[in-house]
C-alpha cells in the first residue's frame, strides 16, 4: 500500500511538471543581435552577427575570409533554425562572400579577358535587363551561360548554369570594392532581382567598413578666423 502511495506521488509530480511546459510560453526565437570586429586582409568590418554563417566566424578576428547569408526575398537575416521543426525546408538564400584581393580577376575582368573568347554570336535579351550570351560547344564554359547588365553604375556579369542544372548549382558574380572581392552566390530565379542584390551588397560593405573609413579620415584644418 505504501509502495502503491509513493508511485501515485511520484506520477502526480511528473503529470505536474509536464503541465507547466506545456503551458510555459514559448520562447520566441530571436535573431543573433550584435556586432563583431573582423580583420580581412587589413581591413577592418564591423559585421551583424545575424548574417555570418560559420558560427566559428562569430568571433570575429583576423580570417582569411568571412561568409556571410542572407533570405533571397527581401535580403534580410535568416531567422534562427526552429529545433522544434526539423522537418521544415530551408528558405532560399543568398551567400556573399568576402576575401581579400588577389590576383584573381573579378567577374567584369573576367568577361574581357577570358569569357569573351568563348562565346559564341548569339545575344538575347531578358525582361529583367539583362542580355544573356551562351559560349560555344566544346570550350571550357560549355555548361555555362552568361548574363550581362549595366545598371545603378554598375556592370553586372553573373555566370550561371545552364537551365537543366539551375536547381543543384548556384550562379556567380564577383565585384572588387577597395582591396576586397565580393562573391555573390544566388539561384537563377533571382536573376530578375540582379540591381537590388547589388545594391544591397555595395550597401553591407559600405556600412560594415564604416568604421575603418572614419578612422582614415583625414580631418580638416581649423577655420582661421582672422581670415
Amino acid at each position: 500500500m505504501k509502495r502503491l502511495a509513493i508511485a501515485t506521488c511520484l506520477l502526480a509530480s511528473a503529470a505536474a511538471a509536464n503541465a507547466l511546459i506545456v503551458l510555459r510560453p514559448q520562447a520566441t526565437l530571436e535573431p543573433l543581435a550584435g556586432e563583431t570586429k573582423v580583420e580581412l586582409g587589413g581591413h577592418r568590418l564591423l559585421v551583424p552577427r545575424a548574417l555570418i554563417r560559420d558560427h566559428a566566424q562569430m568571433q570575429g578576428g583576423r580570417l582569411d575570409r568571412l561568409d556571410l547569408v542572407m533570405l533571397a526575398e527581401g535580403l534580410a537575416p535568416l531567422p534562427p533554425v526552429d529545433a522544434k521543426r526539423p522537418e521544415a525546408a530551408p528558405p532560399e538564400r543568398v551567400a556573399l562572400v568576402l576575401t581579400p584581393s588577389d590576383d584573381r580577376l573579378s567577374s567584369i575582368d573576367m568577361f574581357g579577358k577570358v569569357y569573351a573568347r568563348f562565346l559564341s554570336g548569339e545575344t538575347m535579351p531578358t525582361p529583367s535587363g539583362l542580355m544573356l550570351r551562351r559560349f560555344r560547344e566544346k570550350t571550357p564554359y560549355e555548361d555555362r551561360e552568361l548574363y550581362l547588365g549595366v545598371g545603378t553604375g554598375r556592370t553586372f556579369v553573373a555566370l550561371c548554369p545552364l537551365p537543366e542544372a539551375q536547381a543543384k548549382e548556384p550562379c556567380t558574380t564577383t565585384f572588387r570594392l577597395a582591396g576586397l572581392d565580393m562573391e555573390l552566390r544566388f539561384s537563377a530565379a533571382r536573376l530578375p532581382q540582379w540591381r537590388r542584390m547589388t545594391e544591397h551588397a555595395f550597401s553591407l560593405m559600405e556600412e560594415m567598413t564604416r568604421e575603418q573609413v572614419e578612422a582614415n579620415r583625414i580631418p580638416l584644418p581649423p577655420e582661421n578666423p582672422g581670415g
